[in-house]
């Protein structure tokens, strides 16, 4: 007889046989998936997306998209001195505060990302500021949304100096697009809920993320990119769809249109869901989101 370990034998060979019965290796195999799936990375939707190997044109091609330019006839300066990311951050979050939110909600995720590198007494001086649409609110605001990456991404992603004070051209820019958002809004909305989230609908692929905003049957994403939608802000749509649905939100099962918004551009694309394929959307949940069944 072979020498025993776990619910192995070992023959002679080296070779193994599992002695357990069935059930005694279900509930194995459920305790090893659940200790897997409680020390597995957290994924955010944006991070699960960039993993993705799309489709030639990805899942939704922006061709099926219908554009519509709002054009605002006040220009944007060509550049601006901050990252990217800290703009966009600050052109939402000046337009959540802009629309009633309260500051220390509005910024509630850099706020927490500046507890975790210790620089609480900083972000609680800038927020401070955050009080309409000065030259120095707009700053504290580019500022305070430095600190978002250490809550999205972790502490060891932040660096400190990395966003500096704004000028004028930067200054210009934010509030211009701000402007541009509000006015956008106003034309999509009511606007039923800002940053939105997925309670009940994460899964071990995408286990976090929130979005942008819910208007009366439409999911918007906003965007400054200074180049059209790719196929990442477009799948990034669908499952926020997707996600809302399968979550405890009633609020999702109104959304009839999904859409991009970019302030830099001042264009708007949309799509109504009914254009998007069953066999998209099954694909979708089934590999991208991760639900067992799809559909």
């Amino acid at each position: 007889m072979g020498r025993k370990r776990g619910g192995m034998v070992i023959g002679p060979d080296g070779c193994g046989f599992d002695m357990r019965s069935p059930s005694e290796m279900e509930t194995d195999d459920a305790r090893r998936e659940a200790d897997e799936a409680a020390h597995a990375p957290r994924m955010a939707v944006t991070s699960r997306i960039r993993r993705v190997v799309q489709p030639e044109g990805g899942y939704l091609p922006l061709s099926l998209f219908d554009e519509v330019r709002l054009a605002d006839p006040v220009p944007l300066y060509a550049f601006e001195d901050v990252p990217a990311d800290v703009t966009g951050l600050a052109v939402d979050y000046l337009s959540r505060v802009a629309r009633g939110v309260p500051a220390r909600d509005a910024f509630r995720v850099p706020l927490a990302g500046a507890r975790l590198v210790g620089r609480s007494a900083d972000a609680e001086r800038l927020l401070a500021m955050v009080d309409g649409f000065s030259d120095r609110s707009v700053r504290a605001a580019c500022l305070l949304c430095g600190f978002d990456a250490a809550s999205r991404r972790g502490p060891a992603r932040w660096r400190a100096g990395r966003v500096r004070d704004p000028g004028p051209a930067t200054v210009h820019n934010v509030r211009r697009m701000v402007a541009r958002t509000l006015r956008f809004m106003d034309r999509m909305g009511p606007v039923v809920w800002e940053g939105f989230t997925f309670d009940g609908g994460y899964t071990d692929r995408v286990t976090s993320g929130d979005g942008d905003l819910l208007t009366a049957d439409g999911l918007w994403d906003l965007k400054v990119s200074r180049w059209p939608p790719n196929p990442t802000y477009t799948l990034q749509l669908l499952v926020y769809w997707r996600l809302g649905l399968h979550s405890t939100h009633p609020e999702y099962l109104r959304v009839r249109r999904l859409g991009l918004y970019n302030a830099r551009s001042d264009t708007m694309w949309s799509i109504p869901v009914a254009r998007i394929g069953a066999d998209v959307v099954h694909a979708v949940e089934r590999d991208v989101i991760g639900y067992a069944d799809g559909l």
